[in-house]
This record gives C-alpha cells, structure tokens and sequence, in this order.
C-alpha cells in the first residue's frame, strides 16, 4: 500500500494508504488552512513543504514502512483558494515526484 504524508507548519497530513500499482490513484487533497498574513511569511522565508511518498507492508501482522520517493514544493507556486474573509487553503496543482531507484 501507499501512503502520502506531508507537513507544513508543525501540522501533518496524509492521505489514505492506496494500492501499489504503477499509476497509483489519489483521490484526496491536502490542503493546509493559512491567512493572507501567515502565507505572505512563508513566501518571504522560501518556506516548502516536502511530500514524502511511503510504501507499507502488512505481512504477519508486522509493519514495515520504506520512503519510496518525495517531492519539494515551494510555496510561491501554491494556489490559493478561498474559504473565508481571513482564511485560505494552499493548494498545489503540479507536482513532479522524485522515486528512489
């Protein structure tokens, strides 16, 4: 199974473990609650947040857990989208996945 986890300003989320497989389909959005002030402070400091890709497996009631790619985003190519007069969601729409080989 994958997992996606990502942490952005002390806050971790991750998605749903996935099957396996080749094209892996995630159907969730991870998407951090920030005010106008508070991501206008991360673009200044370059803030990013790195996706970690992790397989698990679950043989004999055992699990082991291996990194097996990430990705770097800078929050300057976030999206954001509106949710309320103070809050957004940052939200990236293109993602290029560095694997381990």
């Amino acid at each position: 199974m994958l997992t996606i986890e990502a942490k952005f300003d002390g806050q971790l989320m991750k998605t749903d473990p996935v099957e396996h497989v080749e094209n892996p389909n995630f159907t969730q959005e991870l998407a951090w609650p920030v005010n106008n002030k508070s991501l206008h402070q991360h673009r200044l400091q370059r803030s990013a947040v790195k996706v970690i890709i992790r397989s698990s497996d679950d043989t004999a009631g055992l699990t082991s857990r291996e990194e097996v790619g990430y990705v770097v985003l800078n929050l300057r190519s976030a999206q954001r989208e509106k949710v309320s007069s103070s809050d957004c969601l940052i939200m990236f729409t293109t993602v290029a996945v560095c694997c381990y080989q």
